[in-house]
């Protein structure tokens, strides 16, 4: 075989250039689309994705921290005012707040915060009005959601630091679209663009089953079924007076029986019965063809339950009512105040009978003979408040179930179903709702 020289071999020559060339048009390729792959709107996504995580995890995580020990006093703005009113410096510590403290004060250990909130939002009793710029109801928690705000900046204050500012709002309300129940709020007022937002629900501390007077509630969609059905056949049959005449309706228009086998008079004569079982439902309670009671209504629930231990508290004499209610602690306050000022007796059970009767009669605009007939007043007040934003609220829901009904009435199987999920999305008893929003201050 004839020897080669290696200069004389041009073959591994040739694959070099080619190699040095493809790198070569590599890099040029990446020095001119490095502009397009650094653009504003990818580094931009990239930032607004991690700020919507951000928000996502520090709404998850307040709900599930706990709180090692958070404390409040029982009635600790009005013992505040109180001591203020007889002479007692209630502006700094010292043995004032020791002996509040130590006497008023109650521990809640290891809760978590979304526990805490739904605690605080379930005692406030708001009312859909406001009187003196306020439309809380409850007067004794007042210092529990103080320190409750408190607790919640020193959190996220912590958790976000100096980069962002931040509002967290939580509401309860019964009836979904009612400014009825508890409203929480802390921190700045947001901007109107460049927020980041992250929402949650979490439980009511309410139990399924309640026993109200002679009633005992459990409140599923089965319980509420059997309560208002007597039977589950085709529309269903009731002794309820609204749902019987709804099903007579029902049944009359399928089979073209007069006046209601025209559409127009069946769907009126429907809304009008739908109205009045929706408003017993909601509002003043569901009764049957005997005017027997068989479900008393969200708002009765909710004002009875909560609302009761206050209203108990007036129909007693005075030496006796708050003692019984608050035990040695008021009793123990009473005297210490009255012995450092002899002119007044019983000056914290006064002061907060005194603040019942102003916040009741200023919300009433009217004078009583009695505590227990402003509240009495109060509740009748509460309900008609209720009542009218539940007709502007419902209506055009009421209108758009009613046509949903007569657009599919011959394959309806079973009415009772449809109309049960029905009344059950019109309330959020055991569930509330928080949303957290973030913006940035500083880059």
């Amino acid at each position: 075989m004839k020897k080669r020289s290696l200069l004389d071999n041009l073959f591994g020559v040739s694959l070099m250039y080619d190699a040095v060339l493809f790198i070569v048009m590599v890099s040029l390729a990446g020095v001119i689309l490095l502009p397009a792959l650094r653009n504003n709107i990818a580094i931009e996504s990239s930032v607004e994705k991690h700020r919507e995580h951000v928000v996502d995890e520090a709404l998850y995580t307040f709900l599930v921290s706990r709180a090692d020990c958070f404390d409040y006093k029982f009635c600790g703005d009005l013992i505040d005012d109180v001591a203020g009113s007889i002479g007692i410096d209630n502006s700094s510590g010292g043995l004032y707040e020791s002996l509040t403290h130590w006497l008023l004060a109650h521990e809640q250990r290891h809760k978590t915060y979304a526990t805490l909130l739904s605690e605080d939002l379930a005692c406030q009793f708001r009312l859909p009005l406001s009187f003196l710029g306020t439309n809380r109801l409850n007067i004794f928690t007042g210092d529990y959601d103080r320190q409750l705000r408190n607790e919640t900046k020193r959190f996220f204050s912590s958790l976000l630091g100096e980069k962002y500012r931040y509002n967290l709002t939580a509401w309860w309300h019964p009836i979904k679209g009612v400014p009825f129940g508890g409203e929480f709020s802390v921190g700045e007022h947001p901007p109107t663009k460049d927020c980041y937002v992250a929402r949650s629900f979490f439980m009511m501390p309410y139990s399924p089953v309640l026993s109200l007077g002679n009633h005992t509630i459990i409140f599923t969609k089965y319980w509420l079924k059997h309560q208002l059905f007597s039977g589950d056949v085709g529309f269903g049959r009731s002794s309820i007076p609204a749902i019987a005449n709804m099903t007579i309706i029902f049944e009359n228009y399928t089979n073209g029986h007069p006046p209601y086998n025209i559409r127009e008079n069946a769907t009126r004569a429907t809304k009008e019965n739908l109205s009045t079982l929706v408003h017993g439902f909601l509002i003043g309670g569901i009764r049957n063809e005997t005017n027997v009671t068989v479900f008393p209504g969200i708002v009765n629930i909710t004002l009875t339950y909560g609302f009761e231990k206050i209203k108990n508290i007036t129909k007693q004499f005075l030496d006796n009512a708050l003692n019984q209610s608050f035990g040695e602690a008021v009793r123990t306050i009473d005297r210490l105040f009255g012995g450092l000022n002899t002119t007044v007796k019983d000056p914290l059970s006064q002061w907060i009978l005194a603040e019942l009767n102003t916040t009741i009669h200023m919300l009433l605009n009217g004078s009583f003979g009695s505590l227990d007939e402003a509240f009495d007043a109060c509740e009748t007040m509460i309900k008609e408040q209720v009542t009218a934003l539940v007709k502007n609220y419902l209506d055009p829901y009421i209108e758009t179930f009613v046509t949903s009904v007569f657009d599919v009435i011959d394959t309806i199987v079973d009415f009772t179903e449809m109309l049960i999920d029905w009344l059950f999305d019109r309330i959020s008893l055991n569930k509330a709702e928080m949303m957290l929003t973030i913006w940035v201050v500083r880059e």
